[in-house]
């Protein structure tokens, strides 16, 4: 809210309010109010409404009036608000098959970490853990980032992945199973990120995969 008063002993007439918000990168909004008259000791409150920037606000507001004015110090005020960074992850994951033959047959998992902003989301890590039963096929392939692998857990990390934007990860697999009737196994694919999130969950997202046992028997 902004106030604008008068502490004089007589009525200030056409008096003009101005509130500038803005950021270093400039203005974001400007609001004028006019009063005819501010008696001694009246006071006037406006609230001003605007959609937050991504960097800090200041508000500036200035007052004038075509009587005669005691002290022009006091005629301007400034704040300021410090606007925190948030971004929003989901993720996705989908795979080329849902039903697979065991063997060498494979089948890709496509991983995709999405930030719907307003902030850009700094240290993004994609961690997907690959079920028991399920053998890493080559090397998993980013769009963006820094790739690694330990044991069954695949992770893509991402210095900062902007407001808007999205990021896939996709791995390549083929299955294991040694008994003679179908698994089924669960894959889970998470984000998390350094940047406040405007949600308290981590995103996630699941797939699960049929394993169909093939078997070879021979005589001789």
């Amino acid at each position: 809210p902004v106030t604008f008063a008068n502490l004089g002993t007589s009525t200030a007439a056409n008096v003009t309010g101005t509130v500038v918000i803005g950021t270093s990168g400039g203005s974001v909004t400007t609001t004028s109010y006019t009063f005819t008259t501010l008696t001694p000791g009246q006071t006037e409150t406006r609230t001003i409404t605007f959609t937050v920037p991504v960097s800090n606000v200041t508000g500036t507001s200035a007052i004038t009036a075509t009587t005669a004015d005691l002290n022009l110090a006091n005629n301007t005020a400034t704040a300021t608000m410090s606007v925190t960074d948030q971004a929003s992850l989901t993720i996705s994951k989908v795979a080329g098959s849902t039903t697979v033959y065991a063997g060498t047959a494979t089948t890709s998992f496509v991983i995709v970490v999405a930030n719907a902003g307003p902030s850009t989301a700094a240290n993004v890590t994609v961690t997907d853990a690959l079920p028991v039963g399920a053998n890493l096929v080559g090397t998993p392939v980013a769009s963006t980032g820094t790739v690694s692998v330990n044991g069954q857990t695949v992770s893509l990390v991402i210095a900062s992945l902007a407001a808007n934007t999205s990021a896939t990860l996709t791995v390549v697999v083929n299955f294991s199973n040694a008994t003679s009737a179908s698994v089924q196994v669960t894959n889970l694919a998470s984000a998390t990120t350094t940047t406040p999130a405007n949600t308290p969950t981590t995103p996630s997202s699941s797939v699960t995969v049929t394993i169909v046992p093939l078997a070879d028997v021979v005589t001789t």
